[in-house]
């Protein structure tokens, strides 16, 4: 495809937002320098330019980035990631020592570390936060994880929780690594939150605007920056202007287009990472026409994967195979079922052999314009093999309903997993197992089988090679069938120190050193 093309399609589309147009004109020069770099002073303060703040700062609530990239260095975890994305302690002091039959874990946690108002860390904390998101009630997110696993979690002592529950559950690490602890009186409130974090929460404008101070009494190294600020600025022009004047160092949400532009400003870092960002697809599989599984083949290799990485993404994501995605564990970068381009002999073919003349189905998905303009490829290139999709373009929340209670064809969503699930693959691949509430329909022994041994596994290893395989099954049954693999991209100014890409790729933006200009 030309750029004249490619261009042309995407204004059309709607994917070339204002935001490049804006970069574009204000040129890729050097000229347009401010704030700290300006004026050679050391950076003290830092802004982030983000696309929306939640009106709810309780990081238990929800695993959005809306908030988690707010409150990550307001809370903590009772375990961390290194380096290397290894768990390690962070709240707890050493690891859990968990019984014979796997079903009780005990976790000391360190002395001498304290919340923002001075309170002491204890047992209480942590068995008020296990306790809400374990409550099959809550309206937490974090339920996912933790619900129906967790039979019970109580103070031994002021220092000691142990945690009870109804099945081996080795994965409870990796969602230990992530929950984050809140100070019990914290526990359900939705205006703000309180950790043990090297920032406090200072000021809440609410969905506007956050503002982070230094935690001087923090447990840990003490940060170089006494603040952080968080701003919403949803217009992607005015989030580009900004971060090239000077007035944000870091943005976050970078679309796709403006990559290539912001690459050219040499006062800019694009980090461009694999992370727990998918796109997540589903099939109601016990209704026709997709309980056919040579129907969902033939949808699968007449997807144009290509279409969707050049013309949606611009480059910035990977052709998909399986649902497993490179950051996350089971990911088999040897897996090749599906090429890049369309095989429209092979869809019809498949179409043939199943009975159906002529395919027509609705795909249900999100109204966020880079999902929309991800639909609208798919299907012009569904139409090339003969097959009709509508699309059902809604907003989240009703989507999820439908979702939810099953009320779909085919649905497809983005969405980013890291916050909750870390770099496993218990979001994307729960679902598949038959006794999950959100599977509608698909059952496979064999995966049903894996899923039970990868999660009840503390060996990494294990859990690994069990996802793999389901991940290789659910490719070939084409029950789950993303067509790219997007990459996480921040842009930051050049006058703070680089953002940790290690940490990208389990979603997280940690805050970076600072050095002078």
């Amino acid at each position: 495809m030309s750029t004249f093309d490619r261009r042309r399609f995407l204004t059309m589309t709607g994917v070339l937002t204002a935001g490049a147009l804006a970069l574009a004109a204000c040129g890729t020069d050097d000229s347009a320098t401010g704030g700290a770099a300006k004026e050679g002073k050391k950076v003290e303060t830092i802004t982030f330019g983000v696309v929306s703040i939640s009106d709810y700062m309780n990081p238990l609530t929800n695993t959005s980035k809306r908030v988690h990239w707010i409150t990550d260095p307001v809370v903590e975890s009772l375990y961390t990631y290194d380096a290397s994305l290894k768990s390690i302690p962070l709240l707890a002091d050493g690891e859990p020592e968990i019984s014979d039959d796997g079903l009780t874990w005990t976790i000391k946690l360190k002395q001498g570390v304290t919340f923002h108002n001075g309170d002491p860390l204890t047992a209480d904390d942590v068995v008020a936060s296990l306790t809400f998101v374990s409550n099959p009630k809550s309206t937490s997110d974090w339920t996912t994880f933790f619900a129906y696993y967790v039979k019970s979690a109580e103070a031994v002592d002021k220092q000691t929780v142990k945690i009870t529950l109804t099945t081996p559950f080795g994965v409870l690490r990796s969602h230990l690594t992530n929950l984050p602890i809140v100070h019990k009186a914290f526990v359900e409130r939705t205006d703000t939150t309180m950790g043990t974090g090297p920032f406090k929460v200072d000021k809440v404008a609410q969905g506007r605007q956050v503002t982070l101070s230094r935690n001087d009494a923090y447990h840990g190294t003490k940060p170089e920056l006494k603040g952080v600020v968080f701003e919403a600025i949803p217009d992607p022009a005015t989030r580009l202007v900004n971060l090239r004047e000077g007035k944000i160092h870091i943005m976050t949400d970078v679309s796709p287009e403006s990559v290539a532009l912001l690459k050219q400003d040499s006062q800019i870092t694009v980090h461009e990472v694999d992370a727990p960002s998918d796109i997540i697809t589903y099939f109601v599989a016990n209704k026709a026409p997709f309980d056919d599984v040579k129907v969902r083949q033939a949808l699968a290799y007449a997807m144009d994967r290509k279409g969707v990485r050049d013309i949606v993404y611009a480059g910035t994501a990977k052709i998909a195979q399986g649902p497993v995605g490179p950051a996350v564990e089971g990911h088999d970068s040897s897996l090749q079922i599906y090429g890049e381009a369309p095989d429209y002999a092979k869809a019809k073919a498949l179409l043939a052999e199943a009975g159906v003349s002529s395919l027509e189905f609705t795909l249900m998905i999100t109204s966020d314009a880079v999902m929309k303009n991800v639909g609208q490829v798919l299907a012009e290139g569904w139409k090339q093999a003969g097959i009709t999709c509508t699309l059902e373009v809604l907003d989240f929340s009703p989507w999820v309903k439908n979702w939810a209670s099953g009320k779909y064809q085919m649905a497809m969503t983005g969405f980013e997993s890291g916050f909750g699930g870390g770099r496993t693959a218990v979001t994307v691949l729960g679902p598949m197992s038959s006794k999950n509430p959100l599977n509608f329909g698909y059952k496979n022994d064999e995966v049903d089988k894996l899923l039970g041994e990868a999660w009840a596994t503390t060996d990494d290893a294990a859990r690994v090679e069990a996802c793999k395989k389901i991940n290789g099954i659910l490719a070939n049954d084409a029950i789950m069938i993303p067509p790219v693999y997007p990459r996480l991209v921040v842009a930051q100014r050049k006058e703070i120190s680089p953002l940790d890409e290690k940490l990208m790729g389990v979603s997280r933006v940690s805050l970076p050193p600072v050095h002078s200009v």
